[in-house]
């Protein structure tokens, strides 16, 4: 069997875990949006770029809730709203291998998203959107 990735979130210590993610089918990892400062001169050829660091960006996670049935699904969807609350501070680790992992300081500032597909009968949807360097 292949490896798969666990996403994990844990409080802003990273230490504490709060919510492991649960079938994650895709996400938009790893990301390093290195920013640059351009400064000309008005009378000079070209100019210089200096660092300018990591600039904020968006992780996005795709999943599925699997339950027996509606009611099931439905506590599972409660877990997952109250264990990632809004704008407040989280590490996100994703495991890159059995001993390490990417971590991510990320808070979420928008509403977790549950598409109509599956009814919440046996299965739900997520979509769940992180803002990455956001504290």
């Amino acid at each position: 069997m292949s490896f798969v990735p666990k996403f994990r979130l844990y409080d802003s210590t990273g230490l504490v875990l709060q919510y492991t993610f649960p079938l994650v089918q895709a996400c938009n990892y790893p990301s390093s949006p290195r920013r640059g400062v351009t400064i000309q001169g008005t009378r000079g050829k070209g100019g210089i770029i200096i660092d300018g660091g990591e600039a904020m960006w968006e992780i996005d996670l795709i999943g599925f809730l699997f339950a027996d049935d509606y009611e099931a699904v439905t506590v599972l969807i409660d877990a997952l709203e109250t264990a990632v609350v809004v704008h407040t501070a989280y590490v996100l680790k994703i495991d890159k291998t059995a001993g390490s992992a990417y971590e991510y300081k990320v808070k979420r500032i928008n509403a977790i998203i549950y598409p109509i597909d599956g009814g919440r009968n046996q299965y739900q949807e997520y979509r769940i959107n992180l803002m990455v360097n956001s504290w």
